[in-house]
């Protein structure tokens, strides 16, 4: 009777997956540009379908779509297609069915191995006032350029700092001091978590473990070392020993890891966190979502003891847009999709992005907003792109990767023993990305 159950559902599955995926062909080519499935008045405009996840800047996006769409000239016309936890899955049905987008967010690394994603070179693109460093490339071909990225910031609420007998304007200069003031708060604010930080997502790693380490050596915040041509996590032997510190000490909460940055938004927000590692995201809740009623201090996140003091590197390296190599093999598509993208690059498009404080475009030089709030989640002038970085290229396990930090910093297991169980971890990437996918690591190096 159970293998008949089993048997039951497991068909029923296969049902749904199948017309599932028959529905979503049939979606994603209605919206293709085949004439025959366009309105009248698009059957004579070059279409453009352009993907990307859905994010906090997403009305803003659309609005700036919709005028391009009523005031382009070269009669072209942006089909924007906005996707949240589907999009890995509507990407690989929609370009293994021949539907797939001309330009859209990188999503995963077998797009470049099955040749799905085109060379830049080939649109002939105006990058003149594009930072070079901001364009991706796989070995020695571009495949994408940077819109948004993120940066590493310290915040503090001076209230607190005040109250407890702390210099509320300079906030702490050093981990050792910030482990001082984290107990001062303690003592004083029995109720308020001293310090806190996300570490849920790969990005987190960057910010939070990456980038104080940053001035230890040549490295990345994914502990590449460019000068070397290898991974180090040996780097990460200080940052985290000062927060398995912390922890012991009950200065960070117990279940800091379970918690999401909207959750520490809202108790930073209710005076319930006292100091924070904060992103430029943040900024965003902060003006718009959740205005706080305190005095806030932000200034760069404090890096350990190191020979690149005040140097900082850029957090979001997926956030790029690529082209399908397929849409190019058509000379008048190919055209639309090198406006649509040179548009999307555009000095007045990146300004709207910035002055809705929602996120940080990467590419503008000016990136100061008139009557700003919270400006200093503007200052950009230490930040880099990681340019020799090959991780983003490397089949990976994020999760475990994590872990292995979390019970460094919990204390479950030694500091050494994560270090070594990281670098082992990144060795045997590193070797498949050459044994198994023909990865060449000579071109991540710095000449």
């Amino acid at each position: 009777m159970k293998n008949k159950k089993f048997l039951f559902y497991t068909g029923l599955v296969i049902i749904l997956l199948v017309f599932s995926t028959i529905y979503r062909v049939k979606f994603y080519k209605s919206y293709s540009d085949d004439k025959a499935q366009l309105p009248p008045e698009l059957k004579d405009k070059t279409i453009i379908r352009l993907w990307m996840k859905k994010s906090i800047i997403s009305p803003t996006r659309s609005y700036q779509i919709e005028k391009f769409n009523n005031e382009n000239k070269d009669n072209i016309h942006i089909i924007f297609s906005e996707y949240k936890e589907d999009y890995y899955n509507a990407l690989r049905t929609t370009l293994a069915s021949g539907y797939g987008p001309d330009i859209f967010e990188y999503g995963y690394t077998t797009l470049i191995k099955n040749n799905q994603i085109a060379d830049l070179n080939s649109l002939g693109l105006d990058l003149k006032d594009v930072d070079k460093t901001s364009v991706i490339s796989y070995k020695d071909m571009p495949i994408g350029v940077k819109l948004m990225e993120n940066n590493a910031k310290l915040i503090w609420n001076k209230d607190l700092l005040k109250k407890a007998g702390l210099d509320p304007n300079k906030g702490p200069t050093t981990w050792e001091e910030l482990i001082d003031y984290s107990m001062k708060i303690k003592k004083a604010f029995p109720e308020v978590t001293p310090f806190a930080f996300s570490i849920k997502e790969y990005e987190d790693m960057k910010t939070v473990i990456g980038q104080p380490s940053i001035s230890k050596g040549s490295i990345y915040s994914t502990f590449w070392d460019y000068k070397k041509g290898e991974y180090n996590f040996n780097y990460a032997k200080d940052i985290l020993n000062i927060y398995n510190k912390l922890y012991s000490s009950s200065l960070i909460d117990e279940d800091f890891d379970k918690k999401s940055k909207n959750q520490l938004r809202s108790e930073f927000y209710r005076g319930e966190i006292a100091m924070m590692i904060s992103t430029f995201e943040d900024k965003g809740y902060f003006s718009n979502i959740l205005p706080l009623s305190f005095e806030t201090g932000i200034k760069d996140i404090i890096q350990v003891d190191g020979e690149n003091k005040n140097k900082y590197y850029y957090t979001q390296n997926l956030n790029f847009l690529v082209v399908n190599s397929e849409s190019i093999k058509d000379e008048k598509k190919k055209e639309g999709i090198k406006k649509v993208y040179e548009f999307l690059l555009s000095e007045e498009v990146n300004r709207e992005i910035l002055e809705t404080r929602n996120a940080l475009p990467v590419n503008l030089k000016n990136k100061s907003v008139k009557n700003d709030i919270y400006k200093e989640y503007n200052e950009t002038a230490n930040y880099h792109n990681e340019t020799y970085d090959p991780t983003l290229f490397l089949s990976r396990n994020s999760r475990q990767e994590i872990n292995v930090v979390l019970e460094a910093i919990k204390g479950s297991r030694s500091v050494d023993s994560a270090i070594e169980e990281l670098n082992k971890e990144y060795k045997n990437y590193y070797n498949f990305a050459i044994e198994k996918e023909d990865f060449d690591f000579k071109y991540y190096i710095e000449k």
